[in-house]
């Protein structure tokens, strides 16, 4: 892993990340994952925007990233964390910048996931911020892989469907594509909000009667762009989203 912090106007390397700052100590940080394609970033307006969204939440001053060199990365995954700075809990949140890249495979067309519903409620953040406190989100991946899938759907405390634990999720229920909504704490992602510009889905709210009642689904972040279910606790689904893979791929591979 490469790690870079951001210092005045400039990224600087750096060989350790500070434990007395409280977005390590308590997890008080946002962040955005980009994927890069051979020194390309994706969808990196996008991202930015949702970081700056996410820091106005947290009542921090906006700062303005330095600009970063993607060229010298390779393919992987970069994420931009702004974290809350030393001092007390409740002292104000700074927004001390760092960068993180780790090589990895990023994919439009990955192969299609099990997915198992998770029975622990989950606790979204308000807003849908991608926050350095992903506990919850582990725990209900590592339970769906202990029982043999790729990935947990996670449903808060009144039962509505958020999300995958590590991504976004369309549904196609009736012939119809939908995604659950903001309001149930749904993550507001890049490519998530690439795949509502682009396909006729809508946002609901959508509880396990949508789950048990949709004939496909597919998931979407960063790293694997948009990926089929084939299976839904143990129920095989339609693998039906080759069109908008292919148009991803076009649109913001090639692009």
């Amino acid at each position: 892993m490469r790690t870079w912090k951001k210092n005045g106007d400039a990224w600087e390397p750096c060989e350790s990340l500070p434990l007395a700052d409280r977005g390590f100590r308590y997890g008080m940080s946002v962040f955005e994952t980009i994927a890069v394609s051979e020194g390309r970033p994706l969808l990196l307006e996008a991202h930015l925007m949702r970081l700056e969204q996410a820091a106005a939440s947290c009542q921090c001053v906006p700062q303005a990233l330095p600009r970063f060199d993607f060229s010298t990365l390779g393919t992987g995954l970069l994420r931009f964390y702004l974290t809350a700075g030393e001092g007390a809990p409740d002292a104000p949140f700074e927004g001390n910048a760092y960068a993180l890249f780790d090589e990895a495979e990023v994919g439009w067309n990955l192969p299609a996931l099990r997915v198992a519903m998770s029975a622990a409620p989950y606790l979204p953040r308000p807003g849908g911020w991608k926050t350095g406190n992903y506990w919850q989100n582990i725990d209900a991946l590592a339970d769906a892989r202990r029982r043999g899938c790729d990935e947990a759907l996670v449903f808060n405390p009144a039962g509505m469907l958020v999300g995958a634990a590590m991504a976004n999720v369309f549904l196609r229920i009736d012939g119809s594509w939908a995604t659950p909504a903001l309001e149930t704490g749904a993550r507001d992602g890049a490519v998530r909000g690439w795949v509502l510009g682009t396909l006729a889905a809508a946002e609901e709210m959508l509880d396990a009667d949508a789950l048990r009642r949709c004939t496909a689904a597919f998931l979407t972040n960063s790293r694997i762009g948009i990926c089929p279910v084939a299976e839904l606790d143990g129920r095989p689904l339609e693998t039906v989203c080759a069109d908008i893979q292919r148009q991803y791929f076009d649109e913001i591979f090639t692009a």
